[in-house]
């Protein structure tokens, strides 16, 4: 059953038991109060009476003397204290044939006498103390049976309008309420068919749970179509970079085979090209593990060092490795801190290693302590970065220049690497540069100074 009918179904379910409920509710507050009124007139008639039946002899005289205090339509009985009947009037005649018991009790009683429905109050009248008999008052009760009945009927009208209306409502209620469903069902079976991300058009401004569904849904799609992109461009941009040294390997190689073993200069020249080749595959395969495991955090520890030494030994590395001036800068001799040192490591590697790879004079390490924050620059002097393309760089897989960096071996994944090991240690990244001034790159720690 498809939810629309649902709706319609529940919907109109529930408000049939409710108008039921509500129709039987009013019909016993109508029957109770109506009844009730008659009692009290009955009540009323009966007391008159006492009071005056001894005065006005009206169970000696003319039983034409009950008729002025009898209620319409009803009967009037005196009974002895033996039980006998000693007079009546009856407005209706037909009264008259009715077998009412007589019950020597105060009280009222409704009750169905020969297909019909009475009700009847006794009152015991006394004189001086005594008790001489009893007054009993009679009345049908056809009339509020048949008020009753028509109520019955205009609630039961009424109820039945209301449900049809309710029906045509809940399925105009559905259709509203399932449009932005129904829109993102047919699009999902248009992106399953066709391959291509869509989006939900929303048309309203509401901020209602379908309407926040409807945003979400089309962030998501926006989300996985630049992964899709990025993918792509990846794909194009890995096939482009493996394809040069792979080819580059196996010129060499065949160069090797045919002429390298007997020409010395051949055989260095070859191993030299396919060994620096065979470094950039490594590269990019590392980088891009490394880039698929930040999708898979693990815990790591913190610990205390002594950020100096730590970022001087890192530099030394890279001194003797790239045969590069590094100079480290810091105002202070000492900052102990907690960080995850493995990590750390990891984001100076990359940053030292794009500085070398950009730029071809000296390298600068910047180390300075603001209140409880700790920054670490890396500077160099390369030509820089334009604006349009410095908020992108974090991006995985993006390139400021590809000739630029076909030439100097880079993928697009340091900075993004980067950034997400930084942030995985609750520290920022931040990045300044200017075009033909150079590039700084600052690591950002927060409250993690202890001396």
């Amino acid at each position: 059953m498809k939810i629309s009918a649902k709706i319609q179904l529940y919907s109109s379910l529930f408000l049939s038991i409710m108008l039921v409920l509500l129709s039987v509710i009013v019909l016993c507050a109508f029957l109770w109060i109506s009844v009730e009124r008659e009692e009290d007139v009955l009540e009323d008639q009966a007391s008159l009476i006492g009071e005056n039946i001894v005065d006005s002899d009206l169970t000696a005289g003319d039983a034409g003397l009950l008729e002025a205090y009898t209620p319409d339509d009803a009967m009037v009985r005196i009974f002895g204290t033996d039980g006998s009947l000693i007079k009546s009037f009856a407005d209706d005649e037909d009264l008259q044939g009715l077998a009412v018991p007589s019950i020597s009790k105060k009280g009222y009683d409704f009750t169905k006498v020969d297909g019909e429905y009475v009700l009847t109050y006794r009152y015991p009248y006394p004189d001086e103390g005594k008790k001489l008999g009893m007054i009993e008052i009679t009345q049908p009760q056809d009339t509020l049976l048949d008020h009753l009945s028509t109520l019955a009927l205009v609630l039961g009208g009424s109820s039945l309008f209301v449900v049809l209306l309710s029906v045509l409502a809940g399925k105009w209620l559905a259709k509203l309420i399932l449009k932005p469903i129904s829109i993102m069902s047919g699009t999902m079976l248009e992106i399953e068919k066709s391959g291509e991300f869509k989006r939900i058009p929303l048309a309203g401004r509401s901020k209602d749970e379908l309407q926040v569904m409807g945003e979400s849904f089309n962030k998501m799609i926006g989300r996985l179509e630049r992964n899709y992109d990025q993918q792509q461009q990846f794909l194009s941009d890995a096939s482009h970079e493996l394809k040069t040294p792979i080819t580059v390997i196996e010129s060499y190689s065949s160069l090797l085979k045919r002429w390298g073993m007997k020409d010395a200069a051949i055989q260095e020249e070859a191993v030299e090209a396919i060994h620096h080749e065979a470094l950039r595959m490594k590269q990019l395969t590392e980088h891009l593990l490394q880039a698929a495991s930040q999708s898979d955090p693990t815990v790591d520890t913190e610990e205390e060092i002594e950020l100096i030494s730590f970022c001087d030994q890192i530099a030394q590395t890279f001194r003797r490795t790239g045969h590069r001036e590094i100079k480290l800068q810091s105002e202070v001799k000492e900052i102990q801190a907690m960080t995850i040192p493995g990590k750390l490591e990891q984001v100076l590697v990359i940053l030292l290693d794009n500085a070398i790879k950009y730029s071809d004079s000296g390298i600068e390490i910047m180390i300075k302590r603001e209140m409880d924050d700790i920054f670490i620059s890396v500077k160099d002097q390369g030509p820089g970065i334009s604006p349009e393309h410095l908020p992108h760089v974090f991006e995985r897989f993006y390139r400021v220049d590809s000739s630029r960096a076909r030439k100097t071996g880079g993928n697009g994944l340091g900075l993004s690497i980067a950034r997400s090991l930084v942030e995985s240690f609750h520290g920022k990244l931040g990045i300044e540069s200017e075009v033909g001034e150079g590039t700084v790159v600052t690591i950002i720690l927060s409250h993690r100074i202890l001396i």
